[in-house]
């Protein structure tokens, strides 16, 4: 059976992120086909799944191929057509970005910064991957000048918050109790005002400039890129962050934090005690999926670090909630003491 050249079109893309790994990731590829075969035109789709090590780092960006002892994300033997979506586990890896224009899936918002190659040119190493991300998301220049245009629409000026703007309006009355006898006595000391944040300075903040600060609470953040608080979240809601990432991110940080007490060479006395109550035969396993659990909590941690949109794996809340459990009876039996 002869086989003419057949013309592929991109169907879906999946991105994925390991929860185990550092910098692994791995992509599911759709394409309909359509070709000759035996003289006659026939249409098929076909899927591929990649793995990558990507960095903004030094080391090159490379592909590598998907070891054979690793499950897989498109699982031997699977029937239908799979369709994935943000912030879907799929194992140990968690979906990042998702399209589909046949189940009308589209990405949420542009894609993470080692995904773009505005941001990371290795990108163009990875062909299969770069050309496809290209058809998904153009890649316009929106991160370096993130200013939407729409045609038949004005443009609103984008104010430093309103804290600027109750400031203006006051010094816009303040000319009118100027005969009030009483206006000295009822007026505020005069408050240092916040300088005006420069239109272009507010234009050139990309999306990696801004994932620098996750770790800060908003205001320290606004400050530090001097801009308005409500500038900031403007543009966080321009790149798809409906929610400002600091908590999720302190929160992971305080699990990794009491599990790396736990797993401390020299344990404490209070560490002690607690490994003294588990089983001899089962210490090993138990140190062996505390680690496990602090490395997922840290590649958890990244994947929010990109994507801050996505909500926290089912297990990581249900994990926390037990350590605020353990907490609480902790603090209890030592009140009664």
């Amino acid at each position: 059976m002869d086989m003419d050249a057949a013309v592929s079109t991109l169907t879906a893309l999946s991105v994925f992120a390991s929860t185990v790994e550092h910098a692994a990731f791995r992509s599911v590829h759709g394409y309909k086909v359509i070709g000759r075969k035996d003289g006659k035109w026939v249409r098929w789709e076909r899927w591929v799944e990649r793995q990558f090590v990507l960095s903004l780092s030094v080391p090159p960006c490379r592909e590598v191929a998907v070891p054979a002892t690793s499950p897989r994300i498109l699982l031997a033997g699977w029937h239908g057509r799979p369709v994935f979506r943000e912030g879907q586990a799929v194992g140990t890896w968690r979906c990042i970005v998702a399209f589909d224009s046949v189940a009308a899936v589209a990405p949420s918002s542009p894609p993470p910064p080692v995904l773009s190659p505005l941001v990371n040119p290795q990108l163009e190493c990875l062909p299969n991957l770069y050309r496809d991300l290209q058809k998904v998301f153009r890649f316009q220049k929106v991160e370096k000048v993130p200013q939407i245009v729409r045609s038949g629409a004005k443009e609103q000026p984008i104010r430093s918050g309103e804290q600027e703007k109750t400031s203006d309006e006051a010094d816009s009355s303040g000319s009118d109790s100027d005969g009030d006898p009483q206006s000295d006595k009822e007026l505020a000391p005069p408050v240092q005002k916040q300088p005006r944040a420069n239109r272009k300075h507010i234009d050139s903040i990309t999306l990696v400039e801004i994932a620098q600060y996750f770790h800060l609470p908003i205001r320290e953040a606004s400050k530090t890129l001097k801009i308005g608080v409500s500038i900031l979240k403007r543009k966080c809601r321009k790149y798809g962050i409906p929610r400002w990432p600091h908590r999720k991110i302190k929160s992971l940080e305080s699990l990794i934090s009491d599990l790396e007490y736990v797993l401390d060479d020299d344990p404490g006395e209070e560490a002690q005690q607690e490994l003294q109550k588990i089983e001899e035969e089962k210490q090993a396993a138990a140190i062996k999926a505390l680690t496990k659990r602090k490395k997922m909590l840290e590649s958890e941690k990244e994947i929010i670090q990109l994507k801050p949109a996505l909500d926290l794996m089912t297990e990581t809340k249900q994990f926390r909630e037990d350590v605020f459990k353990r907490r609480y009876r902790a603090s209890k039996s030592v009140a009664r003491e």
